[in-house]
């Protein structure tokens, strides 16, 4: 009867390179970070639901019309196709897909952030609005670029 040789059976515990893991590393290993489906989740509907709203503020707002069309299908429209996929591929633990979000938000920023200064500089209607709401997209996409620029997102997709 031949029995497996126990010396080099892997224990679930330990690591690549042959050190122990404590159990409590080794269950963090498993675990997503904090936040991470959630984001996922939230960037994939924010995206998805960028396409449509591109259309509502051409055909409903008679002002910049066609600034909205060229910002619209030259900007928003292929950053919302680049984040769909970032967040597809992030639901399904791709690594790559930690590279397509942060290309997919600095996009994103690059982006809103010139479009948000000249409406403020050149519409005198509704300054405050606007002058808020963009001061809170660009905090929300400068802290979600941070979240996936992290290495525990990189280590834990590796």
């Amino acid at each position: 009867m031949i029995r497996p040789n126990r010396a080099t059976a892997s224990s679930p515990l330990a690591s690549a390179s042959g050190e122990r893991l404590s159990v409590s590393r080794a269950l963090a290993m498993l675990q997503p970070p904090r936040g991470y489906r959630t984001l996922a989740w939230l960037g994939l509907v924010a995206n998805g639901l960028a396409i449509p709203l591109v259309v509502a503020v051409i055909l409903g707002l008679p002002t910049w019309r066609t600034v909205h069309i060229a910002v619209g299908s030259a900007a928003v429209l292929p950053t919302a196709a680049v984040g769909i996929v970032a967040c597809v591929a992030l639901l399904k633990w791709r690594a790559w897909g930690q590279i397509l979000a942060i290309v997919a938000l600095s996009m994103s920023l690059a982006v809103t952030l010139p479009y948000g200064i000249v409406r403020l500089a050149l519409l005198s209607e509704g300054r405050l609005l606007t002058a808020v709401l963009c001061c809170l997209l660009w905090a929300a996409l400068t802290a979600t670029l941070v979240f996936w620029c992290r290495p525990c997102i990189r280590r834990y997709l590796v």
